[in-house]
């Protein structure tokens, strides 16, 4: 299926935006690891000042202790309870930068071995008991503590690799990233190209060259669904133009050729009149041909005048109540002596049958139709007239036996001066009747239709509502 211009739109920025979509997923997904890395990192860095400042404070605890026992000055004594307080503090910092369960459990048994330190320190100097060179509970503390941060640099070295890890991976999200938004941006110009430039240019180029006058070459229904529709419009377009050229060019011939058989005879009428010579009988059938040709002329000249007042939308309707039946009537009437090998058989109702039409021009399609009937009709035989009452109006059906149309040309007929490309060279015509006929139907809210098989005659079926329909060229 062809996508749209909206389509294809929507799809292209529904591509761009699910690359987008993506790698911002994975940078945020990198970012917030990363982040939560740099928070430990930050945590294991603390947990490391927290110790080796409770290293500081026990060691600084123990030098005032020794030196209250030397010199028994009573700032030494407020140094010790300083420093207790400054193990105390960052004890607790330690406790709110724990990083695992095995951290926590060794900075539980640091909490414990402190408390017992400052309970005996305490207990000793309240008992007099002197401080050696060496305090084993200091010791394993300080053991502690020093085990403590080699857990947390352990850690941190750990994290530090893994964010340099999430920074490699980084870089190659980045680097997809790219790859990503330039395939997806190659995507949708490809696109673009194929489906809208591309299309766009063929069509300029057919249009060019039609302004330019040279053999037109249809545009290629290409890109878009809208692209192809306008195509598809343009070339459908320039077909009905060259239709219509093909069918003025038809029209001329057909013209210069329906001129030359009346203009002959004419001629032939006024050479022979002006020698006086012709015999009475002669004369008067010289003067019933000049008056055929004259009729014929008279017919063309208005065709060709009903034609510009229909193109034109200048088609005057004279409204009023008739018997359709008495109109089919005197056409038929009119027709029959114009030919002998014709035979017309007229089947109408009894009874009235009221129509309001423009007598005058209904008239002139039952007579287009019954002329055309004999017309095509050159071996002779019957032609068949039926008015009968059908979906609130009337039908009027005319059927000869003559030489019929191809079911391709059942359509193009009614198209000005078209005609059958099999009777266009044998018999005489410019090919505006039955368009005229048919817009004058039209006009009276009627229509006109065609059953016909070659070498076996046609159907020409005539639909007239009773009621007036809007009038329109």
């Amino acid at each position: 299926m062809t996508p749209s211009l909206r389509g294809q739109r929507t799809a292209s920025a529904a591509l761009l935006g699910l690359v987008t979509l993506i790698t911002a997923g994975a940078l945020v997904a990198v970012t917030t690891w990363m982040g939560r890395d740099s928070v430990h990192l930050w945590q294991a860095g603390e947990s490391v000042r927290a110790a080796e400042e409770l290293e500081i404070a026990l060691l600084q605890h123990s030098r005032e202790r020794r030196l209250l026992e030397v010199t028994e000055a009573v700032e030494h004594a407020h140094a010790m309870r300083e420093a207790e307080t400054q193990a105390h503090y960052w004890l607790e910092q330690a406790r709110g930068h724990v990083g695992g369960a095995s951290e926590a459990e060794l900075l539980a048994e640091v909490a414990r071995e402190v408390e017992a330190y400052f309970t005996r320190a305490r207990s000793d100097s309240a008992s007099g008991l002197l401080v050696g060179t060496s305090d084993p509970a200091l010791e394993t503390i300080l053991e502690l503590t020093e085990h403590l941060v080699s857990v947390n640099v352990t850690d941190a070295r750990n994290l530090m690799e893994e964010a340099q890890r999430w920074d490699q991976r980084a870089d190659i999200i980045g680097l997809l990233a790219l790859l990503m938004l330039l395939t997806g941006v190659g995507v949708v110009l490809w696109a673009e190209r194929r489906l809208v430039y591309r299309p766009v240019e063929l069509l300029q180029r057919a249009l060019v060259g039609l302004q330019l006058g040279s053999a037109w070459t249809p545009a290629p229904e290409l890109g878009a669904q809208e692209l192809r529709n306008i195509a598809r419009a343009f070339n459908d377009m320039v077909s009905r133009l060259e239709r219509q050229r093909e069918a003025q060019v038809s029209f001329l011939a057909g013209v210069a050729h329906d001129l030359r058989n009346p203009i002959t005879a004419l001629k032939l009428a006024a050479s022979g009149a002006g020698s006086g010579e012709i015999p009475p009988e002669r004369a008067l059938q010289r003067l019933a041909m000049v008056e055929r040709q004259v009729e014929r002329l008279g017919r063309m000249v208005n065709d060709l005048l009903d034609t510009t007042r229909i193109e034109a939308g200048q088609l005057d309707l004279h409204l009023a109540e008739h018997d359709l039946a008495e109109l089919v009537r005197e056409a038929v009437e009119l027709h029959r002596p114009i030919s002998d090998r014709h035979v017309l058989e007229l089947q109408v109702p009894e009874h009235p049958t009221p129509v309001r039409c423009d007598a005058t021009r209904i008239s002139q399609v039952l007579n287009n139709l019954l002329s055309n009937a004999i017309k095509y009709s050159p071996e002779g035989g019957p032609v068949r007239i039926h008015l009968m009452p059908a979906d609130g109006g009337y039908r009027i059906t005319v059927t000869d036996s003559g030489v019929g149309i191809a079911p391709a040309e059942k359509e193009s007929i009614f198209e000005p001066f078209r005609r059958s490309a099999s009777t266009r060279e044998t018999i005489p015509g410019v090919g505006l009747g039955l368009a005229v006929a048919r817009k004058i139907l039209a006009a009276h809210g009627g229509s006109m239709d065609v059953e016909s098989e070659p070498g076996k005659g046609s159907t020409f079926s005539v639909r007239l509502p009773i009621t007036n329909a809007p009038q329109s060229a």
